[in-house]
């Protein structure tokens, strides 16, 4: 198809609708067992924003938001909040708000975490979120949602960070794992403490502590230290199972926002910038990359590792024109 007749197509339509397909084709698959939860049963949701590559000029279509660089040149990019279920391997995209710009994303966070409930509320029980996202107000919405929130906390807290690192500086290390991956050995140790009766922010229950160093032979060390505030009593989960939640979220980073961006191109600008194309193109990724990682899940690994997301898009290709024969694990689906 050319450029001019894709521009065109995709400027004849409307965004309407594709939310749904959406969730329907996350419930099906939930329902059907296609979509496991393999790596928490219980359920965890992550909520992240996603922003999309910069274009000048003025925004073609809202909620997109015009504004100016540092020179006074116009330009645009869309931007969205996004749910996403990380207890899953296949880290399936469950919904999104399509916002102006990363201002607007904690106060739409409630808006959003209400659709997930709604739709998917039996599915999960946990609710991760990065620092930006952290507020009183969004671990109330959580709470009162019935669920539980694991939010992370950075130096912007500035009187809640110093007495977390205070208290979790000195705690006992609950589990410590150690592990290969992409060249460099990798050691993340969870620590948690009670958090003090004295504490305000709603239902809080475990300030958490990871720490993750990261060594390469021939350099120096790298240490990086999060914290983390839930709602999770003590003892309801285990270290192991934080660390499994905390690294769950950021699956999110990897999965869906990574995989839109090299392999489904998101990151590139819009093969059309007419009518609602910039919008229709988010959900129509979102669905691709959805079934590309389900079937991703399902194809034998390749030297232990799970195939590259490129040789998971050949074989699904091949296998909707006939060319190949897709996993039977599959058939529910078909």
């Amino acid at each position: 198809m050319s450029d001019t007749t894709l521009d065109r197509l995709l400027s004849q339509l409307e965004p309407e609708g594709l939310d749904k397909v959406l969730r329907q084709s996350v419930r099906t698959a939930l329902k059907q067992g296609v979509l496991r939860q393999d790596r928490m049963a219980a359920g965890v949701v992550s909520i992240d924003d996603k922003a999309g590559e910069s274009t000048r000029g003025q925004a073609p279509c809202e909620p997109s938001h015009t504004t100016r660089d540092e020179k006074g040149q116009e330009y645009w990019y869309p931007f969205a909040l996004r749910a996403a279920l990380t207890s899953s391997r296949a880290c399936p995209v469950l919904d999104q708000m399509m916002l102006e710009g990363k201002q607007g994303e904690a106060t739409a966070f409630p808006t959003l975490l209400g659709r997930v409930v709604e739709k998917y509320g039996e599915h999960f029980k946990y609710v991760t979120a990065d620092a930006g996202l952290t507020s009183a107000a969004n671990a109330k919405a959580v709470r009162e949602a019935g669920k539980h929130y694991l939010f992370a906390v950075k130096e912007n807290f500035q009187r809640l960070y110093p007495m977390m690192w205070v208290a979790l500086g000195t705690a006992p290390v609950q589990v410590s794992v150690r592990e290969r991956a992409r060249g460099e050995w990798v050691e993340r140790e969870v620590r948690a403490v009670r958090v003090p009766e004295t504490e305000e922010f709603p239902e809080a229950k475990q300030w958490v502590w990871v720490r993750s160093r990261r060594e390469r032979e021939g350099s120096l060390s790298e240490v990086e230290t999060r914290l983390f505030v839930t709602s999770i009593p003590s003892g309801e989960l285990s270290g192991q199972q934080l660390l499994t939640v905390v690294r769950g979220h950021w699956g999110i980073e990897n999965g869906p926002n990574w995989t839109a961006d090299v392999v489904l191109e998101e990151d590139t600008g819009s093969a059309s910038l007419r009518g609602q194309a910039p919008v229709v193109l988010s959900w129509l990724r979102l669905l691709a990359y959805n079934l590309l990682a389900l079937v991703r899940t399902h194809l034998p690994p390749k030297d232990g590792r799970p195939v590259s997301y490129a040789r998971c898009q050949e074989v699904l290709y091949q296998g909707l024109l006939g060319l190949a024969v897709l996993p039977e694990s599959l058939a529910p689906l078909a």
